[in-house]
């Protein structure tokens, strides 16, 4: 039976919280002499009313979550919240309909970080802090769910981080979270702010510094221009975030552990680190041949910006210093495999994850093996350890109903009337939480265009994308209301 009451007592607690965050750009547009701090104030007000209220309601629930009140709370959670933050850029005006506020205000929160905004580098710089703001949070709810839920829950093969955080496994989903989200907060923040640190010192203002370290942490891509990172036209600056890039896709359990022993070796040990370390190098190496092959040369285009690129797009968090939809052919059509694959498990990374696509390959070396000698018994493992047959069926699972999910949020797409290369790559870049895509959505513009319906449809691929399918589509089953 679903403990409601604990699930609103927490989403009671939750839209407070994010009450108190909107107090943040309310004082950052009173600091610039901006007039819309007061969307933020009443924006704060209705979130401290409805979460105070359910805290009051369902005080007296008992406080411990099941496995079906985590899918829900999981889910409710990130749509309230997407509510609640669209709610300031709608009262502030600078979208034209609350549809669009709402997918700002989802892909910020699923830090997928395609926009429907245009003339950023004039908007309110509250707005641009609260844009950013939502992906930090965003980034770090997402580790927590893929670190601390996720395989509490069992969705989709990542059983095999159950044990990940050291004395943190527990029968409870509360305490655990608890354990975690303290462990967590420690390495996020102090990335964050050498990510900032980092910034200033190469030359971005202090307000650019902040905002963009809260984006490229969290692998989130919303910038405070509309010419993305190219605005700044700097090599340190690029480099930097490359770093940081690099960092936000890898898994923070590994990061603790790093810190916490001051050992390189959580990396190097590590098998999907390895496997995410070397496909990125590939990817990189195969964009610059291309490039070179299929432009005749480099020309006016660095091999710094194609690495800017390939990364950003790698660990899906679309920064763009140039149009690549522009280059050779071949380029765009990697942009779109690597956004597939995504960054590490437990990253802020979206994508099918590393762990996962190196299970499938695993997996289908093992069948190969097995047509050739049909009666041994073969295994597959990670890290010397044998993977549950059933953690492979869920992979498998989750595999098969991302990409049928895939295709008909396309056909969707296409069938109010965008082009197939828009369709195909706008849903490609949402449902793997990239941001920018290709044709009427590529680098070079933005999501503004599409019709209300496409952004609705979008706004779900990210949401599933985000909460690794299984997560929002159980919780639309008759049976898992039933007592």
């Amino acid at each position: 039976m679903l403990n409601y009451g604990a699930v609103f007592h927490i989403i009671g607690w939750l839209m407070s919280g994010f009450g108190v965050a909107m107090i943040m750009p309310a004082l950052v547009s009173i600091l610039y002499g901006e007039v819309n701090w007061l969307a933020f104030v009443t924006s704060a007000i209705v979130a401290f009313f409805i979460g105070g209220n359910l805290i009051f309601i369902n005080k007296g629930a008992t406080k411990n979550l099941s496995h079906k009140d985590g899918f829900l709370l999981t889910v409710l959670t990130w749509f309230v919240l997407g509510v609640l933050g669209a709610l300031p850029i709608y009262f502030s005006n600078v979208v034209p309909s609350f549809v669009d506020a709402l997918f700002e205000s989802i892909s910020g929160l699923t830090t997928t970080g395609a926009t429907v905004m245009v003339g950023l580098d004039s908007v309110s710089k509250g707005i641009l802090f609260w844009r950013a703001m939502m992906q930090w949070m965003g980034g770090m709810g997402i580790i927590v769910l893929a670190i601390a839920v996720l395989p509490f829950l069992g969705v989709g093969g990542m059983q095999l981080y159950k044990s990940e955080m050291p004395g943190v496994v527990k029968d409870k989903l509360q305490p655990r979270l608890k354990e975690t989200a303290k462990l967590l907060w420690v390495v996020y923040l102090l990335l964050t702010g050498l990510c900032a640190v980092s910034y200033y010192f190469a030359g971005m203002s202090g307000f650019d510094a902040v905002s963009h370290a809260f984006t490229t942490i969290s692998t989130s891509g919303f910038a405070n221009y509309d010419n993305s990172f190219a605005h700044f036209n700097s090599p340190w600056i690029e480099t930097i975030c490359i770093v940081f890039m690099l960092i936000g896709g890898t898994n923070f359990a590994l990061h603790f552990m790093c810190l916490n022993k001051s050992r390189l070796r959580a990396y190097t040990s590590d098998n999907e680190f390895r496997v995410y370390a070397f496909y990125l190098c590939g990817a990189v190496i195969l964009a610059i041949l291309a490039y070179i092959y299929g432009s005749q040369g480099l020309g006016d285009t660095s091999i710094r910006t194609i690495i800017f690129n390939v990364v950003s797009i790698a660990t899906t968090t679309g920064y763009s210093t140039a149009d690549y939809a522009a280059w050779p052919s071949f380029i765009p059509i990697l942009m779109i495999i690597i956004m597939f694959w995504g960054g590490s498990s437990g990253s802020t990374s979206g994508g099918l994850k590393v762990m996962r696509v190196l299970l499938i390959m695993k997996q289908g070396r093992r069948e190969l093996f097995r047509l050739l000698h049909p009666r041994s018994i073969q295994y597959v493992k990670i890290g010397g350890k044998v993977v549950p047959e059933d953690t492979l069926q869920a992979v498998w699972s989750f595999v098969g109903l991302y990409f049928l999910l895939f295709g008909i949020f396309t056909l969707a797409l296409s069938f109010m009337g965008l082009d197939i290369v828009t369709s195909f790559s706008a849903v490609a870049a949402t449902i793997t939480n990239a941001g920018p895509g290709l044709g009427e959505v590529g680098p070079s513009s933005n999501y503004a265009g599409l019709p209300d319906a496409a952004k609705m449809v979008l706004c779900l691929s990210m949401l599933i994308g985000r909460l690794e399918v299984f997560t929002v589509l159980i919780v639309f089953l008759p049976y898992f209301w039933r007592r």
